[in-house]
């Protein structure tokens, strides 16, 4: 079983692996479809955000006693 920092460590590094991808597709390397359609910077910049979010939770979970 894992320890809770293991846990942690595991989420954050999700988390900055999404992150990278995330910049690849706002910097035009990647580039995400959906229907056909191109999917547009702002929903990018949302997810990005969403995951910062988590991230502060992280963080908050790891202060707490």
């Amino acid at each position: 079983m894992e320890t809770r920092s293991e846990v942690v460590q595991g989420w954050r590094d999700l988390r900055s692996m999404l992150i990278q991808q995330l910049e690849m597709f706002e910097g035009g390397s990647l580039t995400l479809r959906s229907n056909g359609l191109n999917i547009s910077a702002e929903a990018i910049a949302d997810l990005k955000r969403s995951i910062l979010e988590f991230d502060a939770l992280i963080s908050q979970d790891e202060a707490a006693p």
